[in-house]
């Protein structure tokens, strides 16, 4: 069985700022030390869904920021 750390009040404060600022979800879990499936979980709880790595490539290749992959 894994064991779980409560959400403290200042870990919930710190996400909801993380995810004003628009971090991404691994920025996020790696400033939490927290796995990343509980903090998506946490920030849907609480109505601030982080984008994933996947949102942010996309983004960033349709604003021309990120070139694609030769293949």
């Amino acid at each position: 069985m894994p064991i779980t750390r409560p959400w403290t009040t200042e870990d919930i404060a710190k996400l909801e700022k993380l995810a004003d600022e628009g971090a991404t979800l691994m920025r996020a879990s790696a400033a939490l030390r927290r796995p990343s499936s509980t903090v998506q979980k946490k920030a849907r709880e609480l109505g601030k869904p982080l984008p994933g790595v996947r949102k942010v490539r996309a983004d960033l290749r349709a604003t021309g920021a990120l070139e694609e992959k030769q293949k």
